[in-house]
């Protein structure tokens, strides 16, 4: 019996051996955890995005044969008159600021050239200014009315797509004309004393007499600008331009006189050169492009 035991208790420690050569007999065996959510894929409308591409390639690249404007500006500047005689300091002139607006229509030829008819109601000035402890000063315009054509030339910084329609520089040439109603625009008169001693004074009188010239006058203008394309339809427009003016729109006669007698006569005119600096916003009436010659054609 004692021998049965002996060999019990022998294979009950060869089984524990064994069961212990088992690399998992201490690894709890487990489920697989299975996650919360499932991770999304962002969908990409690829159909979109190349369409997108597509067109922006197409407007950055497209050349154009020709196309129409019509534009609208808001502008600043300023307008020189002369003074021939001043009275010994009585009186004087200066330059005068003014302001104005316009309408233009232009045509441009493969992105290179370009031809602008424009109409502004911008006014020339005569400036009168008579010193004194007060100096008063006076400003007279004339009838406002201008009309010019120019030449335009792009600045191209290289020959690549020379004929494509982007942001660029423009330099430009015109001359106009200013139609003139030859009217009256202003009379003022202006009495005064001055004293020669205690018990004596001369009496002075001045006139001021300012009409329109019953000509029509012209002049000549040069302009750069930079044009922004801001969308397919619209650019706009920062521009610097000087003038010169030909034959006087608008006059000013003066007569000075003594205790009744006339002594002195002067004469203030204005032709309308000067600077102005200004803004234009212009809409495309039509774009002639490849696409367009390709529909003909077919």
């Amino acid at each position: 019996m004692k021998s049965i035991y002996t060999l019990l208790f022998f294979m009950f420690c060869a089984g524990a051996v064994v069961g212990q050569n088992n690399e998992d007999y201490y690894n709890p065996v487990t489920a697989p955890v299975k996650e919360f959510y499932d991770p999304v894929t962002p969908k990409v409308n690829t159909f979109k995005t190349n369409r997108e591409k597509a067109i922006f390639a197409k407007y950055t690249t497209e050349k154009v044969h020709n196309r129409w404007y019509i534009g609208f500006d808001g502008f600043i500047g300023t307008d020189k008159s002369t003074l021939n005689n001043n009275f010994q300091g009585l009186v004087d002139t200066k330059s005068a600021s003014r302001s104005g607006y316009s309408a233009s229509i232009g045509w441009v030829n493969q992105e290179k050239w370009g031809l602008e008819l424009e109409y502004a109601r911008s006014p020339i000035h005569n400036t009168l200014i008579i010193n004194g402890y007060n100096p008063l000063e006076y400003k007279m315009d004339n009838d406002k009315n201008n009309i010019a054509l120019r030449a335009k030339r792009r600045i191209l910084f290289g020959k690549r797509n020379s004929s494509v329609r982007r942001s660029a520089f423009w330099i430009g040439a015109g001359a106009g004309i200013v139609p003139n109603s030859g009217k009256q625009k202003d009379f003022m008169e202006f009495e005064g004393y001055l004293r020669r001693s205690r018990v004596s004074s001369d009496t002075l009188y001045l006139s001021s007499d300012t009409r329109t010239s019953a000509k029509i006058t012209g002049f000549a203008d040069a302009t750069a600008e930079y044009v922004i394309k801001i969308a397919k339809a619209f650019d706009l427009s920062f521009y610097a331009r000087k003038r010169w003016g030909f034959g006087n729109s608008l006059t000013t006669d003066l007569d000075y006189y003594v205790n009744k007698v006339q002594t002195q006569t002067a004469t203030i005119k204005a032709d309308g050169s000067g600077l102005a600096f200004g803004i234009s916003l212009r809409y495309m009436l039509f774009v002639g492009s490849d696409d367009d010659t390709k529909r003909e054609r077919e």
